[in-house]
Parts: structure tokens; C-alpha cells; sequence
């Protein structure tokens, strides 16, 4: 009896562990999927007190956004500096165009020429303009700022990321559990997204750092033989340091590189001052 336990929950331990893992993922995934929500929000929230600007948007995510960068061990408390390195944190992520994209939905550029007057979307007065609707829809609906906001966000509970990751883009079960999918130039990925390439290409930069440094290395201590056994132990530290430098940044208790799939999230505030084209 001893022994057919054994096998019996032996059988159950890989379901067991892939819905206990699976639960863990998909809470933090809902954690995320919250925050970024009120960030969008936020997010629109500036732009419609500063003309639309997408920087005042961008900021206004990121600030929200902090809280998911927050470092601080359970039996401490909060300082301000884990609460300045969680908004730079934050800062990158949401202003790096591999890991985040902000759109603006409405006014569209054809709602913007509509009803452009020196410039930008008059705001004042509007319960007083005509509501009459045309093909760039009414003033009144042009006053209405609407962001959608997609972020990478880092699936960290392992095997179940893989997973999560490989349903997401579509990748074979095997090549995804083997990693391949990211490896620079592989492109076995069939439903591509804004995350799907982040570390194809932080790999490829990694690459090209570390191979400029070790030929400026290999430029300078070359023709000199005293300095060939010195040349090859700076490359390989070189070839280190570049490497962790990408894939950390102890300063900010931060490790960039990841399993990552987007996160969605729309919000409409009216707008508070006159709608401007922003350039971005």
C-alpha cells in the first residue's frame, strides 16, 4: 500500500505543481494587469492637462507604474531610495519602445484636421457648440482623450513561463521548453507581438558590445607580444562584463532580461485643455 501511494502521487506531483504554479503566475499576471489599468488611466489623465502631449502620458504610466518595480524585503520598510529606484525602473520600461507602447486612439489624425483651429481641438464652450456629427465624429467626442497602453510584462514563476509564453506566440512545445525561440535570428515564433523580439535583441546588442570592446582591446595590444596573455584575459572579462551589464542592473536590484508577454489597457478622459498633435 506504502509503495502504491508512492506511485500514485508521484503521478499527480507534475499536475499538482503546474496548477500551483499556474495559479502563482496568473496572480501576479492579474496584480500586473490592475496596476497597469490605473496607470493608463493616469496616464491619460496628464495628457488631457497637457494637450495630449505623449511625454506627459508616458510619465504619467510610469509614475503609476512604480509600484510594480518596488525591491523591499519583508522585514524592512519602504525607504525613499527603493521608492526612486522603483520610478526609474519604471521610467525605462515605459519609455523603452521594446517593452512598452502607448497609441492614442481618439482624436485620430483625420479628427485632429477636422477640427484643428490654430493648432489644436478648441476645448472651452462645449456644451454650447454644435453637436452635429460628420465624418470626423462631433467636437465634443473629439475632446475625448482615449489611450491604449501595451507593456511587456515579465513572467517570472519558471516552467510555468515557458509555457504561458509559448501559448501566447505559438511556438512548439519542445522548441520553447529548449529556449530556442531566443536565440538571436531564430524566428520560430508565429503570432509575433511587441515582446517577442525584446530578447532576441538584447542579445544581438549584447553580441555587438562585447565583440566592439574586444577588438579595441585586440586593436590596441596588438603587434606586442609581451601583452597576448594580457589581452586575452581583458577580453573575457570584457566579454563578462558586458554581459552583465545587460542582463542586470545591480544598482537597482533590477534584472531586465525575461519571459515576457504584452498586457492591454484602454482608458477615455475628456480632455482639460486644447488638443494638440503631439509629434511622437
Amino acid at each position: 500500500m506504502h509503495g502504491q501511494s508512492m506511485v500514485e502521487f508521484l503521478i499527480v506531483l507534475p499536475s499538482l505543481l503546474l496548477i500551483v504554479l499556474g495559479i502563482l503566475q496568473f496572480s501576479l499576471m492579474y496584480q500586473a494587469r490592475n496596476l497597469l489599468n490605473h496607470a493608463t488611466f493616469i496616464g491619460a489623465r496628464q495628457g488631457a492637462l497637457s494637450g495630449g502631449d505623449m511625454t506627459s502620458i508616458k510619465d504619467g504610466v510610469a509614475s503609476a507604474m512604480a509600484p510594480l518595480f518596488m525591491r523591499v524585503s519583508l522585514t524592512s520598510r519602504p525607504a525613499m531610495s527603493d521608492v526612486v529606484k522603483a520610478r526609474l525602473i519604471s521610467t525605462i520600461e515605459i519609455f523603452n519602445l521594446n517593452t512598452a507602447l502607448i497609441e492614442i486612439l481618439n482624436p485620430t489624425p483625420d479628427v485632429f484636421n477636422k477640427h484643428n483651429l490654430n493648432g489644436a481641438i478648441p476645448n472651452d464652450n462645449l456644451m454650447y457648440r454644435s453637436t452635429a456629427s460628420a465624418d470626423g465624429g462631433s467636437i465634443q467626442d473629439a475632446n475625448l482623450l482615449k489611450i491604449q497602453v501595451t507593456y511587456c510584462f515579465k513572467l517570472v514563476v519558471p516552467f510555468v513561463n515557458q509555457l504561458i509564453y509559448g501559448l501566447n506566440v505559438g511556438l512548439e512545445e519542445v522548441k520553447n521548453l529548449a529556449g530556442i525561440s531566443f536565440k538571436p535570428g531564430d524566428t520560430q515564433e508565429r503570432n509575433t507581438n511587441l515582446c517577442s523580439d525584446s530578447n532576441k535583441m538584447r542579445d544581438a546588442a549584447k553580441e555587438a558590445a562585447a565583440g566592439f570592446v574586444v577588438d579595441n582591446i585586440n586593436a590596441a595590444t596588438s603587434g606586442s607580444g609581451i601583452y597576448e596573455g594580457l589581452s586575452t584575459s581583458l577580453t573575457d572579462s570584457a566579454k563578462n562584463a558586458v554581459n552583465a551589464a545587460f542582463d542586470a542592473l545591480p544598482p537597482l536590484n533590477w534584472f531586465p532580461l525575461g519571459i515576457k508577454i504584452p498586457i492591454t489597457a484602454e482608458a477615455t478622459v475628456r480632455m482639460q485643455t486644447p488638443f494638440a498633435m503631439s509629434e511622437e
